[in-house]
């Protein structure tokens, strides 16, 4: 989307008042995309464990007695497998980031470069809304899962897989607390409706929702002539001074 949007503006920018924003569009949707690609790289390295913990595992399945259901793993696969998914939350949180300051700039003054803070902006309308829906039905949850696994706590100092027995298969679930934000392990409840795999593969397709809701959206505005507001002070975005 917004290659396409800087594409049009080196046509038309004859005098070089847009340079800023184009040197914007251009690198923005990288930094943004580097991002969205080591997550979706977590999220396949996460799925081929499954896979090798379900291939290894299923010989030994076949052998159970019939009064047997359910075993539960622990093997550094297992902890690589949690490794993965918190490196996916912060790979993910990174890139909401960066999706922020792309909305930033259409509004003309200067926004928060953060996900969190440019949603908390009340006086602002229009395209931080949908990045405000976005975070009352999913980033906020997702949020105390990266907050607490990254600040506070794992899931537990040792993990492990759990292998369950149905009819014609077999399943295989690696545990996630339902109330992350409580960040402690003597605290953490648990369903069987939550899983890592399954949380994951939901949160990626949350995020591919809000992905083309936001370009959408910019390409409305900028045919309706209401983007980019701020073209300016577009290279120091989210500098420190310290």
């Amino acid at each position: 989307m917004l290659d396409k949007i800087r594409f049009e503006i080196d046509k038309n920018d004859d005098e070089g008042e847009l340079f800023e924003f184009y040197w914007f569009a251009r690198e923005y949707p990288r930094f943004y995309r580097y991002h969205l690609d080591h997550a979706e790289h977590r999220l396949k390295e996460i799925h081929k464990k499954y896979q090798y913990i379900k291939n290894s595992e299923s010989g030994h399945v076949k052998d159970w007695n019939k009064n047997r259901f359910e075993v539960s793993v622990s093997n550094p696969i297992t902890h690589q497998i949690y490794w993965d998914f918190e490196a996916y939350l912060m790979a993910l949180n990174a890139a909401l980031d960066l999706l922020a300051r792309v909305v930033g700039v259409a509004y003309s003054d200067q926004t928060p470069v953060s996900f969190n803070k440019l949603c908390a902006k009340k006086s602002l309308v229009g395209p931080v809304d949908i990045l405000r829906v976005a975070k009352n039905k999913w980033v906020n949850k997702f949020k105390d899962y990266r907050d607490c696994f990254v600040h506070y706590t794992p899931v537990d100092n040792r993990v492990f897989a759990d292998i369950i027995r149905t009819e014609n298969n077999f399943l295989l679930r690696c545990k996630l607390p339902t109330n992350p934000n409580i960040r402690t392990v003597k605290g953490f409840r648990y369903s069987k409706k939550i899983e890592v795999l399954k949380y994951a593969s939901t949160l990626y397709r949350h995020m591919s929702a809000l992905d083309k809701a936001v370009a959408k959206e910019i390409m409305k505005l900028y045919k309706a002539k209401e983007f980019p507001k701020r073209t300016a002070n577009l290279f120091f975005i989210g500098q420190r001074t310290r």
